[in-house]
């Protein structure tokens, strides 16, 4: 037997699986999927089994593989599709896909160590070999190599490694590493297998405590924790070391759940009748869940149509027909805001994915799913890859957002993810959303996938009415405010009727940057071409790029002038105008900053559900998917922060935004409002949000796409080249262009570029980027094919090369 293994290396060029021999006594516990160790460049490594056979290959003499890795998270046939998927469409190596697949904490790794062996053995004329052994020594003789490298800070840290180990001054020792999470096994306590218990009662007499814990025991199927069982019974622990010591009761290993929130308590499922837009809409998602064709079916409807209670009676369906589901949201915040629903319908039956779980929390839920205790897996972009049993539907929510997007390799979508996912195991999709992309749309108008509309509100509610103020007119007058007067009117008059406002800026920190009056410097960061945001609360400067942090100056740095001020506005700015114009009113913020803790989300959104505060300013984090009723006024501070990066996609977004954040307003009995602060009213975007005409601004931006071949009607692939040295990254792409202007020479392909990127120095790293649009979207695997050639023909020239298919932004 044979074993194609994706091995877990980072070598450039490293693109397709190699073959090992199974040795006869791993034939019975190696599969396709497995986890397993191999030898791999004269040492260790980790792969994954993508697929067995009895054919050998056309080579020569084959290692062996070394051990099955039972600990590890094995991936079932779907994922391993999966993987092979990402890795070809988003020109990636199968290595990265896979890691992008299988959870951090439940993979296996191998570890490096370095000794010191010899200091005298060192070249005399090498002072980097000198460098190295001495910050070695100075950590004590041994260290991890990945540590030491960072810091010794030398170049060519693997040439000089070798040199050393030639001379025998240092030796590398690795170490297999199984995954960081595993069961909780904990001790517990059960009845004696076929013991004979006592007569209870008269038992009670002498040693009632004894009596009440073997009676606790005896109504139990299942053993017990002994510090749950002592805390029902009230009582120590004692008598339950006396019931051992009688062998009446006897000590075990349980394994332990660790829940997410385990101490949220949810609300009974709560059933109502359809409407009919509802129900034709789970009628035509039901029709794709009875056939054996996979479907993609879009959910467009407004803002508070109930388009998660259709998500709901569709995987309600799936289940019946003994399907498993996925659910897909955008923001851990709404996870956290969505569980609480779909618990309530079906209970056990949902395991929770994200990246904010603690590491037993994730191994427990992936383990339920796994094992198919768990049919439903809700969560975040990764939880496209949860190993749900026998799939049949996959629900994507707010299915625009771009928070799909990866920001790493391999830079997938989960929304086209999920629906690869979907074909490979004859599933259903639904991309659910109030804002469609504009390439959903599309594809739905056009027939390509079906589409199921809600264009009212549940009980016939009206949507917010909104209205502009038109902030150059503001300033005209004098009236420089956060708030214009409009806006602080109406939140004055929902503070007096008790009600809620949710004030939207999509930027957080207190103002944009700071900025000498006399001189005109402005403070920026060292390693990123931006400028440095002001918060006020520590009274620092940030990158939110980098996280580069400075004192903020009370002076300027360049000319010693006392007018240095702030400008713009962030989410702390909006919190502190509020408490000063509102001091009777409780007011919080959601935002990257307030939200960095685990459960830092659920406690905001709790406070605010529960009316514990009357003002809640945040980011985008707060503009989709959350229903609070008593929410009646949204005020959008600024709608231009958006509107004016250079991105063909900027318009959308605004719309979107604007849309989605407007709609949190008059989602109970009362009707809502919502007012927009913009220096732009007259813009398509903005005009279109207002009216909460979507298929006015689609009309508008098609017709913008398809005079300018953007997509739909073309697909994009931006290749940015970055290096700590000003030049490499030009000359990089140079060479990249004329590798693929040779391979595409029938014009289907235009080429712009190089040219600096729009964020030209980050984090240290210059860059420039060429762009590829593609004018056959329908022909991209072609494109694609050329792309992975030159990747695996020039694996030196790729390096500081990163390539995003389908790219959400330019930046």
């Amino acid at each position: 037997m044979y074993a194609n293994v994706i091995v877990s290396n980072d070598a450039p060029g490293l693109r397709r699986a190699y073959t090992y021999a199974v040795p006869k006594e791993l034939e019975d516990a190696v599969f396709e999927g497995a986890c397993v160790a191999i030898p791999f460049g004269g040492r260790e490594m980790v792969g994954y089994v993508s697929e067995l056979t009895d054919v050998p290959p056309e080579v020569g003499e084959l290692k062996d593989l070394a051990a099955v890795i039972n600990e590890a998270c094995a991936l079932n046939p779907s994922l391993i599709h999966l993987a092979d998927w990402l890795s070809t469409y988003y020109v990636s190596s199968l290595t990265s896909a896979v890691r992008v697949i299988v959870p951090e904490v439940m993979s296996a790794s191998v570890s490096s160590t370095v000794r010191l062996l010899d200091r005298a053995a060192v070249h005399p004329s090498s002072p980097n070999q000198q460098k190295l052994v001495k910050v070695l020594a100075e950590m004590g003789g041994e260290a991890d190599s990945d540590v030491l490298k960072a810091k010794a800070g030398i170049d060519k840290f693997g040439v000089v490694l070798r040199q050393l180990r030639e001379r025998r001054a240092v030796e590398v020792v690795r170490v297999l590493e199984l995954p960081k999470a595993k069961p909780l096994i904990v001790r517990g306590l059960q009845l004696i297998e076929d013991g004979i218990l006592p007569d209870i009662q008269a038992f009670g007499n002498t040693a009632p405590k004894q009596a009440a814990l073997l009676k606790e025991l005896a109504s139990l199927d299942a053993p017990v924790r002994q510090a749950e069982l002592l805390r029902r019974v009230g009582t120590s622990s004692g008598p339950a070391r006396a019931l051992i010591a009688k062998q009446l009761a006897e000590k075990v290993d349980m394994r332990i759940r660790r829940k997410p929130f385990e101490s949220r308590e949810v609300a009974p499922r709560s059933d109502y009748d359809l409407t009919l837009a509802q129900a034709d809409a789970v009628s035509i998602i039901g029709e794709g869940l009875e056939s054996d064709e996979p479907q993609t079916t879009l959910l467009y409807g407004v803002t508070g149509s109930g388009k998660t209670e259709v998500y709901l009676r569709s995987i309600e369906q799936a289940l019946e027909n003994g399907k498993g589901c996925i659910a897909l949201v955008p923001e851990i915040s709404l996870t956290v805001h969505l569980m609480d629903a779909y618990r309530s319908w079906f209970g056990e039956k949902v395991a929770i994915l994200h990246s904010r779980l603690s590491v037993g929390e994730r191994h427990d839920e992936w383990r339920r799913l796994e094992s198919g205790e768990a049919r439903v897996a809700l969560g975040a972009r990764s939880a496209v890859f949860a190993p749900v049993r026998d799939l049949g539907l996959i629900v994507v929510d707010e299915e625009h957002e771009p928070s799909y997007k990866q920001d790493n390799n391999p830079r997938y979508n989960a929304r086209l993810a999920a629906e690869e996912r979907a074909r490979s195991e004859g599933a259903s999709v639904v991309l659910g959303s109030a804002t469609p992309s504009v390439e959903t749309f599309y594809r739905a108008s056009s027939g390509e996938i079906k589409l199921a509309m809600l264009d009212k509100r549940i009980d016939d509610r009206p949507l917010p009415s909104l209205s502009v103020v038109d902030l150059r007119a503001e300033f005209d007058a004098g009236r420089r405010n956060v708030f214009s007067e409009q806006l602080t009117e109406a939140i004055s008059e929902r503070l007096a009727k008790r009600e809620q406002v949710i004030l939207f800026v999509n930027r957080r920190g207190y103002a944009s940057f700071v900025l000498c009056r006399t001189c005109g410097y402005t403070a920026r960061c060292h390693n990123c071409d931006v400028s440095l945001t002001y918060h006020s609360a520590a009274k620092i400067l940030r990158c939110h790029h980098c996280d580069e942090m400075q004192a903020a100056p009370t002076i300027c740095p360049k000319c010693g002038g006392p007018h240095i001020r702030q400008f713009g506005i962030g989410t702390e700015r909006v919190e502190e105008e509020a408490r000063k114009l509102f001091p009777e009113a409780s007011v919080i913020r959601m935002d990257a900053d307030t939200t960095q803790r685990k459960g830092a989300h659920a406690k905001l959104l709790d406070t605010f559900r529960d009316g514990k505060a009357d003002i809640l300013v945040g980011t985008q984090m707060v503009a989709k998917g959350l229903d609070f009723p008593n929410v009646t006024l949204v005020g959008v501070v600024s709608a231009d922060t958006s509107l004016h990066i250079p991105d063909f996609r900027a318009s959308e977004r605004t719309f979107q935004l604007l849309t989605q954040v407007s709609g949190r307003a008059g989602r109970g009995t009362t009707p809502g409002e919502a007012i927009i602060q913009t220096f732009s009213p007259d813009h398509y975007a903005i005009r279109s949000a207002v009216r909460q005409d979507y298929l006015n601004f689609y009309g508008q931006e098609i017709a913008y796409r398809r005079e300018l071949l953007y997509p739909p009607f073309s697909q994009l692939v931006n290749i940015v080249s970055s290096d700590p040295m000003d030049g490499y990254p030009e000359d990089r792409l140079r060479a990249l262009a004329s590798a693929i202007t040779e391979r595409v020479s029938d014009g289907s392909v235009t080429l712009l570029g190089p040219s600096p990127a729009p964020l030209s120095k980050l984090r240290g790293l210059h860059r420039w980027h060429i762009v590829l649009k593609n004018h056959r979207p329908e022909r991209s695997a072609e494109l694609q094919e050329v792309l992975v050639g030159i990747a695996e023909s020039m694996p030196a020239s790729m390096a500081g090369v990163t390539i995003d298919v389908d790219p959400l932004t330019m930046l």
